[in-house]
């Protein structure tokens, strides 16, 4: 005799949960991790030393002191004559780069003059020097 009748039931599993703690753990991962964007360097290999290589110009020096005097290449020049002058050495030079050494005091009104003269000419490669005095 059977005192216990076991009926089987269907089983229904209830997906709801797992899909919220999976939705959990991917707004976690995402919100933890860290998305870096590398930067990479082009680099060009040796060339043999028998193939002609077009030698690099010089950049053009232009040395900004802090009572406002150009220097350029070792030449004293006045803001005013400063377009003729870098066009002129443009012309025998044909460098596309410009180097500018600043003071660490020096007024930026005549920086940002002297970088609009040069981009002006259509340099575009211009870098920035600045000397801190401690």
């Amino acid at each position: 005799m059977k005192l216990f009748i076991k009926k089987n039931k269907p089983l229904d599993i209830n997906v709801a949960p797992l899909i919220d703690i999976v939705f959990l753990l991917l707004i976690f991962f995402m919100l933890a991790s860290e998305f870096t964007d590398f930067k990479t360097i082009d680099l060009v290999s040796p060339i043999e030393s028998n193939t002609n290589i077009e030698i690099t110009k010089l950049p053009i020096i232009i040395n900004l002191s802090e009572t406002g005097t150009i220097h350029v290449n070792s030449e004293t020049i006045e803001i005013n004559n400063l377009s003729n002058f870098l066009n002129t050495i443009l012309i025998e030079n044909s460098s596309k780069k410009v180097v500018i050494n600043t003071d660490e005091n020096t007024k930026i009104n005549l920086l940002i003059d002297i970088i609009d003269i040069v981009r002006d000419l259509g340099i575009d490669k211009i870098a920035l020097e600045t000397k801190v005095i401690k």
